[in-house]
């Protein structure tokens, strides 16, 4: 069950962590890569562009016989150098779905490794719309958290929500169990809920207990039967803001699932000024 996924957001949505083609060229490479080849790429057809994904495809004619699928892609930037870029190893004539952020102007561009340099198409550039204005903004701010039931003043502790910027749905909890760490949802207006990603990082063990030799604490989905499944963590929310998640199941590195829990959150009331 456990599969230690950390999620970049999405991005959710988009955080640029770059390679560059030219690591696709193996020392290793076999002696049909380094023969001179006449290839001619299209550059790529974008569609269907919205503020949270595009579709991508391109074309590739000429001398391609043999050529591992491996060495073929798109790079994706929001540079126009393409100092930093994504690549995607997207084959011709494929059509690959990208996560993107809304208001936000892309460069793309395809590409081929042959012999020992790479091969660029021309650039296509696309400006993603603006994403829907984010409902609930209350949601936003400082919250008093208490665990398990007990709002003892004593037990409660500080977190936080902000706006993942660019979504429309999309928020960021931080401090989860007095940990520091900040983890990302999704916001379900309609019905008032908030939609944990899956295996939510908490926080580490070993900073409250450095001699316990445990590790990170995982929050998991519960069933009706108290028991951790798979499923999302799911938490509801009034129209004042007040975070309820009533069930979760607790994994710590070391020690395995431990035990059912829940979390309260009171939204703290904003100074005047």
């Amino acid at each position: 069950m456990k599969r230690h996924i950390f999620s970049m957001a999405a991005a959710a949505i988009v955080a640029l962590a770059f390679v560059g083609c030219e690591d696709l060229v193996k020392d290793d490479i076999d002696a049909k890569y380094l023969v001179a080849r006449d290839v001619n790429l299209s550059a790529p057809v974008c569609t269907d562009i919205t503020y949270e994904s595009v579709n991508v495809s391109y074309t590739v004619d000429g001398d391609t016989a043999g050529l591992d699928p491996i060495y073929f892609g798109i790079v994706f930037s929001t540079k126009e150098d393409f100092s930093e870029r994504l690549d995607f190893n997207t084959l011709p004539g494929e059509i690959d779905t990208l996560a993107v952020a809304g208001a936000t102007k892309y460069y793309v561009k395809s590409y081929c490794v042959v012999g020992n340099s790479v091969k660029y198409s021309e650039v296509t550039q696309i400006t993603t719309p603006a994403p829907p204005v984010f409902e609930d903004t209350y949601l936003f701010g400082s919250y008093l958290a208490y665990d398990d039931g007990n709002p003892n003043p004593d037990l409660m502790y500080p977190m936080e929500i902000s706006w993942v910027e660019n979504t429309y749905n999309r928020i960021k909890i931080t401090n989860w169990w007095g940990g520091g760490q900040t983890i990302t949802a999704t916001v379900d207006f309609e019905n008032k809920q908030i939609i944990v990603d899956f295996e939510p990082a908490i926080c580490n063990y070993a900073d409250f207990d450095p001699d316990a030799d445990l590790g990170w604490v995982y929050f998991y989905g519960l069933n009706e039967n108290g028991e951790p499944t798979e499923d999302l963590i799911i938490g509801t929310y009034d129209d004042k803001g007040n975070i309820s998640f009533p069930g979760f199941f607790i994994y710590i590195d070391g020690l395995g699932f431990y035990a059912p829990s829940c979390t309260d959150m009171v939204k703290a009331e904003e100074e005047e000024e």
